[in-house]
């Protein structure tokens, strides 16, 4: 048996899920417009704990917090909290890393920012 460790060839390895913690999600059932963020996993990760919900999935009565079946979820866009982005207008030496998400995952918050991006007067972070 394994023990309580193994190691394994990354060759043999296949993620458990598609998502991630922080990631902005939306139910496949209902459109995109009923998305939230993951903050946790549950069931062997089937089941998926979302916060930071739009403002339609609270309509919908979830209150601040709800759990979705994964299999319930697509990804909203590609990025997640922890992520290393640039700016797109202003080119790649113009970098931060996302720290949160805001406007129904639309708008992401960047800290960590490069110099060039902390030149243009943006201070210690910006979204």
């Amino acid at each position: 048996g394994c023990g309580e460790q193994t190691h394994e060839a990354v060759d043999n390895l296949m993620p458990k899920h598609q998502f991630a913690i922080g990631d902005i999600v939306y139910l496949t059932s209902d459109g995109s417009e009923f998305s939230g963020q993951i903050f946790e996993f549950q069931d062997d990760g089937q089941v998926a704990g979302l916060n930071t919900l739009s403002d339609k999935l609270k309509n919908l009565g979830c209150g601040e917090q709800t759990h979705e079946a994964v299999d319930n979820l697509m990804p909203k866009h590609q990025f997640a909290i922890g992520d290393i982005v640039y700016l797109t207008s202003d080119g790649s030496e113009f970098s931060g890393q996302i720290f949160e998400f805001q406007d129904d995952g639309q708008v992401a918050g960047l800290n960590t920012l490069s110099d060039k991006l902390k030149n243009l007067g943006c201070g210690e972070q910006t979204h």
